[in-house]
């Protein structure tokens, strides 16, 4: 069909005007051609009609000022048209979705409320099923102006991914949908960091429920704390951080609006800060790389984290920034087994060896538990693993037998299980320095021996989740760099053997640094940027 949103609509116009025994006799005694120039001229009215209120809503949403203004547009790889905009982080971009919805919907005064939905990627927007024609013209009118794509969410309809939202094809399955995607494609400057397909804003329609004496709205699926509610319930505003484990914890950033219904605590939400450490130790070109993109990857992915430690054994690099989140300790070559007496360290945070980066966003609640235990990362066990030392160290401080390594990439810790294992008289053991090592690292015995004892002590919990460790010698690493880069759908990485003479004469670390430089393109905070200097007294903060 040509025209089929018009058609479909013309059709429920006739219905709805013309009773049925008309609909009857019409259809027996008016001929057809005159029953199809009705139909028409109905369509035409109607179009007129929605042509009309596109309009107005397009020229309400021109004269909005919005904050998701992109700096340009480019066509991604795949034709769609994506927004490009400097220093973008996923946090970002959910941020700048919320607000493009929020302000179309405020401006159409169309009543609206965000629900803490099950998959907390996306920020989900709850309005009544009575607004949904409105709805539709404010939303098209919104992605004319700011191109996106819409899908219908319940039930799954992904034909329209491609079709850029202000076309009227793109609402094609609008008329059925109980909840819908908006999704903004958006990227930075150097067009090598992709955000939106796996997030975007999800809208439901509530019904309202008039069966008991006080109204109330019913949601159209599940959500993580109920499904119906008071439709008189007080608004209240609620942070970011309440809706989605992957945002920032910042009480600087403006928060959003919710039902007092859904302002309260929930079993998977962190509440204690985390912090992060970050052992300097590596004075070389390639050591640098690895530790800016580490700050950016935290930046990037874990924005959560309160404030990031660096344990300064060589001298930092200039580039470095420090300042409110931002700590650089001196340390010596043992500092990791004292990391329990570093004064200012919050009692949980994230232990970054060199070369351990976040790939993709992660949550508190991915290796913290709400009581405050940790989620190691379990690893493979092997015949290495069973002989390795720390297994018997671990065996005697503890009388239970290891049943698993540990992975490499950020690990989390507690203050607390480091200070009853010195308490207990056993002492971390040092590791060779995975960086310079000849094969990829198994278990540091760091994280063996404390990741056991708290265990055992029911203080940790460990995890399945996979890791991505590569040494940069490996004759294949370029390909195995090209596939994280294309997929990004690994949360944690472990790159070693950047300072192996493998490495270095073999290309790798230089195709290990080419990749860092593509997967994290966006400066964190922590560094200065080009041409600012580290001994201005005016850049310092």
């Amino acid at each position: 069909m040509a025209r089929p949103p018009a058609l479909s609509s013309a059709a429920q116009v006739y219905r709805r005007i013309v009773p049925l025994p008309v609909r009857s006799v019409a259809a027996s005694r008016v001929t057809p051609g005159v029953r199809r120039k009705v139909k028409r001229g109905l369509v035409r009215t109607l179009d007129r009609r929605e042509a009309r209120l596109h309009r107005r809503a397009l020229r309400r949403i021109r004269k909005s000022d919005f904050r998701g203004a992109s700096e340009r547009r480019v066509q991604a790889p795949d034709g769609r048209i994506a927004h490009v905009h400097s220093g973008l982080t996923a946090d970002l971009a959910r941020r700048l979705d919320h607000d493009l919805i929020a302000h179309a919907l405020d401006r159409a005064d169309i009543p609206w409320f965000v629900v803490p939905a099950l998959d907390d990627r996306r920020i989900c927007f709850a309005v009544e099923q009575q607004d949904k024609g409105q709805i539709r013209r404010v939303l098209r009118a919104l992605l004319e102006e700011h191109t996106g794509y819409v899908v219908s969410v319940s039930p799954s309809e992904n034909g329209t991914k491609a079709v850029p939202g202000s076309y009227v094809k793109a609402w094609k399955h609008y008329g059925k949908a109980k909840v819908i995607r908006i999704t903004w494609l958006r990227t930075d400057p150097t067009q090598s960091l992709w955000i939106g397909d796996d997030q975007g804003v999800e809208i439901e329609f509530w019904t309202v429920n008039n069966a008991l004496p006080v109204e109330r709205l019913v949601g159209p699926r599940p959500n993580r704390v109920q499904r119906v509610v008071p439709r008189d319930a007080p608004g209240v505003e609620i942070g970011f951080e309440r809706l989605s484990g992957y945002s920032d914890t910042d009480g600087d950033m403006e928060p959003t609006v919710t039902l007092e219904n859904f302002d309260i605590p929930r079993l998977e939400e962190i509440t204690f800060p985390v912090d992060a450490v970050i052992p300097w130790r590596h004075d070389t070109p390639w050591g640098e790389e690895l530790l800016r993109a580490a700050l950016r990857s935290l930046h990037q992915y874990a924005p959560w984290v309160d404030v990031v430690h660096i344990l300064e054994e060589a001298p930092a690099p200039r580039w470095l920034r420090s300042g409110e989140h931002l700590s650089v300790v001196p340390a010596g070559p043992d500092a990791e087994a004292w990391l329990h007496q570093l004064s200012d360290l919050s009692d949980r945070f994230l232990l970054l060896r060199p070369g351990a980066l976040f790939g993709r966003p992660v949550r508190p609640f991915d290796y913290f538990t709400p009581h405050g235990g940790t989620r190691p990362r379990r690893g493979p066990w092997t015949a290495q693993e069973s002989v390795a030392p720390w297994t018997a160290t671990a065996y005697s401080a503890t009388g239970r037998a290891v049943g698993h390594g540990y992975a490499p990439g950020p690990q989390p810790y507690t203050r607390s299980a480091l200070i009853e294992l010195a308490a207990s008289g056993f002492v971390l053991e040092q590791a060779p320095d995975g960086q310079l090592a000849r094969v990829l690292p198994c278990t540091h015995p760091a994280d063996g021996l404390t990741h056991h004892f708290a265990r055992t002590a029911g203080l940790a919990d460990p995890a399945g989740e996979a890791t991505a460790a590569l040494h940069a010698a490996h004759p294949a690493i370029r390909r195995h760099l090209d596939r994280l880069l294309v997929r990004r759908d690994t949360q944690q990485m472990q790159l070693s053997g950047l300072g192996a003479e493998a490495s270095l004469g073999r290309g790798g670390t230089e195709a290990v640094i080419s990749f860092l430089h593509r997967y994290f393109p966006v400066p964190s905070p922590f560094e200065f940027e080009p041409g600012e200097s580290s001994e201005d007294p005016d850049e310092r903060t």
